[in-house]
């Protein structure tokens, strides 16, 4: 059996048949907002399955749902791949985010209690100590885990998740920014002006930090992305006229 690239995924609890496919759906639905596939990955079901201690039909059943939420295209019987989004679709993404989390992080700001700030600052401790190790696995995971806590702390569930359905579809796009050491550090800024507004009770700072760590994100991708489509039309190989594609 060929092996795919699958990016490991946190140990799946043991849980109770008829709730096997729901842990599956949460557990790759988590994986690919906190960035643990990247965009057109190819992987099999079999492969998802044996990583997460389930039988397949658990797998296939969270994936057409996940599927369907444009996360993951089938491409075969048992194959599939990480869904990619075009420049026109990053952009779109980009500008929900920036309006809707900043208007969660606004909500926070004011909501927040003693022991949010306890738990925020241990978030942001566990994110800074990722970045300086340059572990990118550990650094997108509490990224995420940063972010959602304090957008539950808004009290918002039907905005935070409009914001997951995004996360979904952008998460897969972080690990094509995370390896480099200087956005990791450029990032911890915007999470450190984050933290601070949210400790001043400040709501337009809070606003402003979000952005300003969704815009940066954003900005390196386009970069990065930009550089692998020149490097992609360099290294193509011209075809003559009446070549036949082999």
């Amino acid at each position: 059996m060929e092996k795919s690239n699958i990016i490991a995924l946190p140990p799946s609890p043991s849980v109770a048949r008829g709730s096997m496919t729901d842990q599956v759906y949460r557990h790759l639905r988590d994986g690919l907002m906190a960035g643990r596939f990247a965009p057109g990955q190819r992987l099999t079901i079999r492969d998802l399955a044996e990583a997460l201690g389930s039988s397949p039909m658990p797998v296939r059943e969270a994936l057409r749902r996940l599927q369907a939420e444009g996360a993951f295209e089938f491409s075969g019987t048992a194959r599939l791949s990480v869904g990619q989004l075009c420049e026109a679709q990053l952009r779109d993404v980009r500008d929900a985010r920036v309006a809707l989390e900043g208007l969660l992080a606004e909500h926070a700001a004011a909501r927040m209690t003693w022991v949010d700030d306890d738990e925020v600052r241990q978030l942001y401790g566990r994110l800074q100590a990722a970045a300086d190790a340059v572990d990118v696995t550990a650094y997108l995971w509490t990224n995420f885990a940063f972010h959602r806590r304090i957008y539950q702390i808004a009290q918002a569930p039907m905005i935070l998740g409009a914001v997951e359905n995004f996360w979904l579809l952008i998460g897969p796009c972080f690990v094509l920014v995370a390896p480099d050491a200087a956005h990791l550090q450029r990032s911890m800024e915007a999470h450190r002006q984050i933290l601070d507004a949210l400790l001043d009770r400040d709501a337009p700072a809070a606003r402003a930090a979000v952005t300003d760590d969704i815009m940066q994100a954003a900005n390196c991708l386009s970069r990065v992305l930009d550089k692998a489509a020149k490097e992609r039309s360099v290294a193509a190989p011209r075809r003559r006229r009446g070549d036949i594609p082999e």
